[in-house]
């Protein structure tokens, strides 16, 4: 079951990120529109303390869908979940050098399974997401049975764009490659559970490059 709070710097990172796409303009529309105004040129902390309710990260969600469509959301939460797994690791280098040295000994599809292993340790630790993740025929999923990308929100099609961004980035970020990513379930549009699939191989990359 998700938390009632998300670590402030997911907050942070998010606010700071949709200020590069949108501008400051299209931020402040966006915390106006959905009565987040408290965050207005006072982001919250970049710490690991409880200190946002999930319900305001949901609801911002929910307002960048309602401004800009389904659409243009998609477009933007996907460059924002890409480039705030981008600002994380440049804020953490010392994790950056820890992980990268485990997996770069590694072969390419154990360095995906490794990572997205311990995404989902790390989601279900801080956030309470109850994220789960396997290798199949389809590739490697991330299952989500509760998500604070959509929660509470309807659509009739995946709107997870920001988990997709970020998952995307992470694929990117442990191998050098460009991998598909796909949410082909979503909880908004009445499936049981998000579930995102990465393709089995990079883009224009056969299984001959393992």
């Amino acid at each position: 079951m998700l938390k009632d709070y998300i670590p402030n710097s997911l907050m942070y990172v998010t606010l700071l990120t949709l200020r590069e796409i949108i501008g400051e303009n299209g931020l402040n529309a966006m915390l106006n529109y959905t009565g987040l105004n408290k965050y207005r040129d006072n982001f919250p902390p970049n710490d690991d303390k409880p200190g946002v309710l999930g319900s305001e990260f949901t609801a911002m969600i929910g307002g960048i869908l309602d401004i800009f469509g389904e659409k243009g959301a998609r477009s933007i939460l996907h460059k924002a979940g890409r480039r705030g797994f981008q600002i994380l690791m440049e804020m953490n280098p010392t994790m950056v050098g820890f992980v990268g040295i485990g997996l770069k000994v590694l072969p390419r599809k154990k360095r995906l399974e490794k990572i997205f292993t311990l995404g989902a340790e790390s989601a279900n630790k801080n956030f309470g997401e109850n994220q789960r993740f396997y290798i199949s025929d389809e590739g490697f999923v991330c299952e989500l049975f509760d998500c604070y990308w959509c929660k509470g929100l309807k659509s009739s099609g995946p709107i997870c764009f920001g988990e997709v961004g970020l998952d995307a980035e992470v694929a990117r970020w442990a191998t050098g490659e460009e991998y598909e990513v796909k949410e082909v379930l979503c909880r908004a549009r009445g499936d049981e559970v998000c579930k995102i699939v990465i393709s089995p191989e990079p883009k224009n990359i056969d299984s001959s490059g393992d």
